[in-house]
């Protein structure tokens, strides 16, 4: 099935972050395109949709796809972290190569850098070269990309290094050149360079990166009441190699998961599901791993397991002008660690760059959950995932205002925020209507479309 909020974002035409293709036979046009969303903002490339926006579909082999990445990965300089996607509906199947905004810029194919200019792709003139150039001069080296002042070759895991290697090549996802040589896959994965291992690497395929970065360990809890405190029912720290260590983490977390007994209306039979949906709690979990910030010693990742909610805090913070309401539609995608969410991506723990928040609000919803809640704090930042009824689900009580406007509103009508302030909320300031407007956006009980000026909010089917 093609995801909503895919639709969503066909429907809104080509732009400065979306192309279409009718299909994926030209790779060189969509090589420029993705060199074009790597030097700009990120995007998505749409293959089996025409320039109107029609999804018209495609014939897609799992070799086509292993073709796009292979010559994406051999053509566009230095290596970036993209994800290529195939959905189906209605035997209509469209590609999409959802690209996130690149950190090594500028980005080259073919000898060209490339742009996107509005719904074009153009060739990047000198004043847009000198400002890459520039900018890239002077913004600090990530902490990802450092080297590794004490790692050293008796350090490295090898069988973590052929465990990727095997599931890269299972995945299709990557085409090491030689693949049986560790220090050249490592440099394949740009986390080996003149100077040594780096921080990505030291924290990705050494035998206890922990002895380097104590900040790499992970503690479960599982806490005997919603209040928290001291009464633990299960206490672990968890250390090694981040993958292995992040595969340890949700084994615990998912072992703690109560599974309910259900029966279907009209049906004898019982259906036993988990108290949370997995892919929800597995989201959540490699998004701390692969987003948080590495460089400070008193970070980290912990996972809090209470009777009635689930919460995964790491020590980050959404990107500049990102904001937790922002995960329910499409949005940039800004990676902060890049050489780790790909490790990650090959090894098949991450499959849509920038849509993990949409994939866990969307398994909630599904799952007949309260909607998730991030909140940003100068610790970092703490995902919950609410159970069922529980005193955690914190229950959205719309005013009299928003209650209001709900009765009024059949599921996919649209309303504009001077509208909604002089037909239901005439009686309090500009600020306070638009702020019952967010409130009802991060209840799921509406969705924003567009910015600004032509800001319109559309009611969702949720109740």
């Amino acid at each position: 099935m093609i995801p909503e909020l895919i639709r969503k974002q066909i429907r809104q035409g080509e732009g400065v972050g979306t192309e279409f293709k009718v299909d994926a036979s030209n790779l060189e046009s969509i090589a420029k395109t993705v060199c074009a969303f790597l030097n700009t903002l990120g995007g998505t490339v749409f293959c089996g949709v025409d320039d109107k926006g029609r999804i018209v579909g495609m014939d897609v082999a799992q070799d086509q796809v292993h073709q796009i990445h292979a010559y994406l990965l051999e053509n566009v300089t230095p290596k970036a972290l993209f994800t290529v996607n195939v959905d189906d509906e209605d035997g209509k199947a469209i590609l999409s190569i959802e690209v996130p905004e690149g950190k090594d810029r500028p980005y080259v194919f073919a000898g060209s850098v490339f742009v996107r200019e509005g719904s074009q792709t153009r060739a990047a003139d000198a004043a847009k070269l000198r400002e890459m150039v520039q900018s890239k001069s002077v913004a600090a080296e990530r902490w990802e990309r450092r080297p590794s002042m004490a790692m050293e070759g008796s350090d490295l895991d090898h069988d973590e290094v052929r465990r990727t290697v095997k599931q890269a090549k299972e995945s299709g996802r990557f085409a090491f050149d030689d693949d049986t040589d560790d220090i050249e896959v490592l440099k394949a994965l740009a986390v080996y360079s003149a100077k040594g291992f780096t921080q990505a690497a030291d924290v990705l395929f050494a035998k206890n990166p922990a002895l380097r970065h104590p900040q790499t360990r992970v503690r479960v809890t599982r806490f005997a009441s919603d209040k928290g405190g001291d009464a633990y029912l299960d206490d672990r720290q968890l250390q090694g190699p981040l993958v292995r260590v992040f595969e340890q983490a949700f084994e615990v977390l998912s072992q703690h998961v109560r599974w309910e007994a259900r029966f279907q209306t009209g049906d004898v039979r019982r259906t036993d599901r988990p108290e949370y949906p997995f892919e929800a709690l597995r989201e959540g979990l490699v998004n701390a791993f692969a987003h948080r910030d590495y460089a400070g010693f008193s970070g980290g990742v912990a996972v809090g397991i209470y009777p009635n909610r689930i919460e995964i805090w790491n020590s980050g913070h959404f990107p500049e002008g990102l904001q937790p309401s922002d995960l329910r539609k499409n949005h940039p995608s800004l990676p902060t660690n890049p050489d780790i969410a790909h490790v990650f991506y090959l090894r098949g723990l991450m499959e849509r760059i920038g849509r993990g928040g949409q994939l866990i609000i969307n398994a909630c919803r599904d799952h007949g959950l309260p909607a998730p809640k991030w909140v940003d704090r100068t610790t970092g930042v703490t995902l919950t995932i609410f159970g069922r009824g529980g005193e955690g689900a914190e229950a959205f009580v719309a005013n009299p205002r928003q209650r209001f406007l709900m009765e009024q509103l059949r599921a996919g009508d649209q309303i504009r925020p001077g509208e909604y302030h002089q037909r239901f909320a005439a009686d309090v300031t500009d600020r306070q209507a638009r702020r019952d407007l967010v409130e009802l956006e991060e209840a799921g009980l509406l969705l924003r479309i567009g910015k600004g000026a032509g800001t319109i909010y559309q009611r969702t089917d949720r109740t």
